[in-house]
């Protein structure tokens, strides 16, 4: 062969490694790039033919697949409410009634009388005995107040004695209640006395038994007071009626110590009875 022939072999050679090189980067970069959306190449409706019916379009109706129904769980039967036990209402215990004292605000008093009421006193000195400035007690005078500045409201029982002479009185009533009830009495008073550094001793009782007096009386708390302590509420002890069927209410007065003037004021007695509770 010439050497024309061969380079012209040569030639061709190159040409066919050239294009299958090329052939085969192409093939090498398309297989590399990562997918793209295609590119969408419009098509060209055939115009309809002048005089032409176009053939009509069908739809497909889609019919909805019916939902598979779900089965109900089983509904536990409810357990039974047991019935409670009926209650009985709370049993509340008898209120307190008033109960009519005889003559409560004290009016028409007397000398020594007080209508409704009767008084006792412990008295061991008179007039010319040896006097003894702190065991010495005279016999109290029971009168009306004559001071309006020392009426509570209204007529006033006002108790008293001699100048300088202790006091200790009382004054009781007596008044039928059913046995077993639950007794309170309430009186209001004031105490006066010329020196301000003593007082009174005021307070209130109740013998459940109905004894003629108050040396067996259930007292209340004790007060000392003055005139500058104002009216005060005496209240005894809340006792229960004996068997009897009566109880005695008490008021009790005492000077502190023996002084130039001094008074005791009671006004407004009032008792009230609990009724005894049922069987």
């Amino acid at each position: 062969m010439s050497r024309i022939k061969w380079l012209i072999v040569a030639a061709l050679a190159l040409a066919d490694v050239i294009v299958l090189g090329a052939m085969a980067v192409v093939v090498i970069r398309f297989m590399t790039q990562s997918p793209s959306v295609p590119t969408t190449v419009p098509t060209l409706a055939a115009l309809p033919q002048p005089g032409a019916t176009l053939p009509p379009t069908w739809t497909p109706t889609l019919s909805p697949t019916p939902a598979p129904t779900r089965t109900p769980r089983p509904t536990g039967t409810p357990a039974p409410t047991p019935t409670p036990w009926p209650t009985p209402p709370p049993t509340l215990p008898p209120t307190p009634e008033p109960v009519v004292l005889a003559n409560p605000s004290f009016d028409g008093v007397l000398e020594n009388s007080i209508p409704g009421w009767q008084t006792g006193a412990f008295v061991n000195w008179t007039a010319g005995d040896e006097f003894d400035p702190a065991n010495s007690f005279a016999a109290p005078r029971f009168q009306q107040a004559g001071d309006p500045r020392q009426t509570i409201d209204g007529p006033t029982l006002q108790i008293s004695t001699e100048p300088w002479v202790k006091l200790r009185a009382w004054v009781f009533q007596t008044v039928l209640v059913q046995p077993g009830s639950r007794v309170r009495f309430r009186v209001r008073a004031i105490g006066f006395v010329k020196d301000m550094a003593g007082g009174y001793i005021l307070k209130a009782g109740v013998d459940p038994n109905g004894g003629a007096g108050c040396e067996a009386a259930r007292w209340g708390d004790e007060k000392i007071v003055n005139q500058e302590d104002g009216v005060v509420e005496l209240a005894s002890s809340q006792v229960t009626a004996g068997q009897a069927g009566s109880v005695t209410v008490c008021m009790f007065a005492e000077t502190q110590f023996a002084q130039v003037y001094h008074a005791a004021f009671f006004d407004d007695a009032a008792l009230t009875v609990q009724p005894a509770a049922g069987p």
